[in-house]
Formats: C-alpha cells, sequence, structure tokens
C-alpha cells in the first residue's frame, strides 16, 4: 500500500469574502485582534473552527482567567476588559473579576465583535494559505461547502498554534531548546453536587492525592490537585489530567492527548467520591470540548524575548502589553512545576516587533505562540494577556491597512500610542 497520495487541485475555489483584516481563531487572541481591527475601521473577518467563540475560555474550559495584576490593578484594561466587564453585565462573573461562566463567556465574546462591526464565520478550519512571494495572498478554509477562499490586505494568525504562520513558512521554535517537549496538555471538568462545607483544605486534598497514586488508584504525572471555585456553589473546576510528551500539532498525538486526558478524568472522579469527603455523591458536571494546549510552536519575529528579559522587568518604546504573571512551566515530562515571579511592583514589556513573523510580510500573530523562548511564554501565554497581544495584532493590522504598509514597516511606539488611546494601560 501507498503511504502516499496525491490530491488533485480543486479548481475555481470560491472567494467568500475581501476584506482588510482577516483573523483567524476565535479564541482571546482573536477576540482582541478582531475588536480593536473593526473599531479602528478596518473591514474585519473572524474565522473559527467551532460553532461559537471564546477559544481555551470555553472550548477548552479553562477558568479562572490567571491573576496578571499591578498592585491589585489589571494591566489588560482594553478589549480583555471590555469582554469581562460585558460578563458581568450578563450575570456570568463572579465579584473576583477572574471566575465566569463559560456560556455566558461565549455570548459576550460575540456580542462585542457584532458590536464592533466584525463579521463572523463559524465551522471552518484553516486549510492552507496562497502565498504570492512573501506574501499571503488568501487563505484557503475547509468547511460545510467544502473549500472556500477568504482574502485581506493583512491577516492574524490568532489559531493558538501558529497553524497560519507555519503553513505560510514561517520559522518558529516548539518546545524547550533542549529536547523540544512542550508543556503538557490538560483536559479540564467540572464536577456538580459537592458539599463545599464537607470539603476539605487544598493540603489535605493532596495529601489524599498522593496516597491514591501511591496505591495505583490513579495514574496521572502532575504533583497536586489544581482545583478552583467556579459561579455555581456546588460545582468545583477542575484543571489538574497531565498529558505528557503528545505534541499539540501532531494529528494522531491530539487525538492520544483527548483519550488520555479523559482517561484520567475518570480515575479522578472514582478518587474524588471514594476519597474525598463532600464528592460522595457528586456528579460529573462539564468536559471540555478540546484538550488544552498550553504550549506548541513559537513564531520567530523581528523581535525575541528570552528569560533574562523577565528577570530584568525590561521595558520597550514600542511595548504593547505589559506582564506580570509568573514564569510557570508545567513540566513536559511528568511530575513538577517551574514558577519564578517578578519583584514586587515589577512587570516586563512585550515588544511590538515579537508580534511580526520575519518570514510574512502581511501577517501578525496574536494570543500566545509569539516571539518569545519557552519560559517567557508560560508568563504571557496566559488568556489576559494573550487578550491584549491581540489587540496589539489588531490596532497594528488596522493602522497598515490605513496607510499602505506591511506590518514590520509600521512605528511600534506608534502602534503602543494607539492602544493606549485605546485604553490599555502602558504609560504611568
Amino acid at each position: 500500500m501507498a503511504d502516499k497520495v496525491t490530491r488533485p487541485e480543486q479548481a475555481d475555489i470560491p472567494i467568500l469574502h475581501d476584506v482588510d483584516v482577516l483573523v483567524v481563531g476565535a479564541g482571546p487572541g482573536g477576540l482582541g485582534a478582531a475588536v480593536a481591527a473593526a473599531r479602528l475601521g478596518a473591514r474585519t473577518l473572524l474565522c473559527e473552527q467551532y460553532g461559537f467563540s471564546g477559544g481555551m475560555a470555553t472550548a477548552g474550559l479553562v477558568n479562572p482567567f490567571m491573576p496578571n495584576h499591578l498592585d491589585g490593578r489589571s494591566l489588560d484594561t482594553g478589549v480583555f476588559q471590555d469582554w469581562c466587564e460585558l460578563m458581568d453585565q450578563m450575570g456570568g462573573m463572579l465579584e473576583d473579576g477572574r471566575t465566569f461562566c463559560p456560556e455566558t463567556a461565549k455570548l459576550a465574546f460575540e456580542r462585542l465583535c457584532l458590536d464592533a462591526g466584525v463579521e463572523l464565520l463559524y465551522h471552518v478550519q484553516l486549510d492552507r494559505p496562497l502565498m504570492a512571494g512573501s506574501d499571503i495572498d488568501c487563505v484557503l478554509m475547509l468547511g460545510k461547502s467544502g473549500l472556500t477562499a477568504h482574502r485581506a490586505r493583512i491577516y492574524v494568525d490568532a489559531t493558538g498554534d501558529a497553524d497560519l504562520a507555519a503553513r505560510a513558512g514561517c520559522e518558529f521554535e516548539y518546545g524547550r531548546p533542549e529536547d523540544g517537549h512542550a508543556q503538557p496538555m490538560t483536559t479540564n471538568f467540572d464536577v456538580a453536587g459537592v458539599d463545599i462545607e464537607r470539603m476539605p483544605d487544598r493540603g489535605t486534598i493532596n495529601e489524599l492525592y498522593d496516597r491514591a497514586r501511591a496505591e495505583g488508584r490513579l495514574r496521572c504525572p502532575r504533583e497536586n490537585v489544581l482545583w478552583f471555585r467556579s459561579v455555581e456553589p456546588d460545582r468545583i473546576h477542575f484543571n489538574t489530567t497531565r498529558i505528557v510528551q503528545r505534541r499539540a500539532t501532531d494529528t494522531v498525538d491530539l487525538s492520544e492527548a483527548e483519550i488520555e486526558g479523559r482517561r484520567q478524568i475518570v480515575d479522578y472522579l472514582r478518587f474524588l467520591r471514594e476519597d474525598v469527603p463532600g464528592f460522595e455523591t457528586a456528579r460529573l458536571h462539564a468536559i471540555a470540548d478540546t484538550v488544552g494546549v498550553r504550549e506548541s510552536r513559537r513564531v520567530r519575529g523581528h523581535a525575541y524575548l528570552r528569560r533574562d528579559d523577565f528577570r530584568n522587568a525590561a521595558k520597550f518604546p514600542d511595548g504593547i502589553a505589559r506582564v506580570r504573571y509568573p514564569i510557570d512551566i508545567h513540566s513536559p515530562t511528568g511530575e513538577g512545576t517551574e514558577h519564578d515571579s517578578l519583584p514586587e511592583g515589577e512587570w516586563y514589556e512585550i515588544p511590538y516587533g515579537c508580534l511580526v513573523p520575519a518570514d510574512c510580510d502581511n501577517l501578525l500573530v496574536g494570543g500566545r505562540p509569539i516571539s518569545v523562548d519557552h519560559a517567557v511564554h508560560s508568563s504571557m501565554r496566559v488568556m489576559p494577556p494573550a487578550c491584549t497581544v491581540g489587540q496589539a495584532c489588531g490596532t497594528a493590522a488596522a493602522m497598515a491597512v490605513e496607510r499602505g504598509l506591511g506590518p514590520a514597516e509600521l512605528d511600534g511606539t506608534a502602534v503602543r500610542q494607539s492602544m493606549t488611546e485605546q485604553g490599555v494601560w502602558l504609560e504611568g
């Protein structure tokens, strides 16, 4: 049997859209990009593989938002803050400003996009870009109608895994430098019907967990149980399965990761009901629609941030996002989590050049797969700064269209200034 087949090219693929800015991926980075571009007057299309928006916040069931704060104030005061405030108005956000209802997140995301004038296209999967030299001419998307083409002046890759950038030929890194392994994936799940009053503290739960692992009743390489309260009083959210040494960009590995995550959930449910007070009659409430990916590709850009930049709290004239969240590296191969925090009152900035691929002239990268090393990625990958990075991409895309320039030709300080005018906390 032959190990390869040749696909005849489909002739006359219809061009469904011809816009200023096309954003691929409706996660937090895509939200920031699409809303910012549209608010600045660019005709903007946002394409998403699922039938709803939100990315890891909804399909991945990642909750709560990790804190990216300085002196108690959020550093992500642009589109991300708009999203949180709208969720709160809809009754889907707790008073902590971080714990949210995923279903409300979908509605608020979509409302922000539609109010800004973003055109949404759901149920389309990126096939590949068609290149014209170092420019993307159009992207092919696969949906119910088959292959369709979508053209823009500027493209934003907000896929999370840099799928568009990789298929456009951009150089990228993957995982840590010593062996290429990335941080583990996690399948999130919620358990309802919990007697919160009888639930032990974290230390006690971890002692019970250690015992169950020692007895062979739990097969998860994570060193402790990571859980959070939810918007419902009897529901506990678990971000605690650990799937190691599977590549999120490999078809078979990703499928196997989904299976492994759910296998671990079965073990966890048995452990919780049998060992942990308050969970005796608890029931499974929700499993994420997709396994959560912490790290995969990181596209090399015109700038590059390293661990030393984090440690030195580096600042840049063209810094488009401030990050204070720690280095948070879940072991790529098993047990353990590395943390490295900034001094009190300090933050580092992401320069605009980290968003601009070196190998494609009309592409920007939004969200987490930007031009940073393995360590810095573990800090900026969480959803609030990912949304702000996306907003910078949308801002730059609209400016590039208006000025007839490529993203690399823009002055990053002008992008920063526009972000400040949009309410992002980058000054003072």
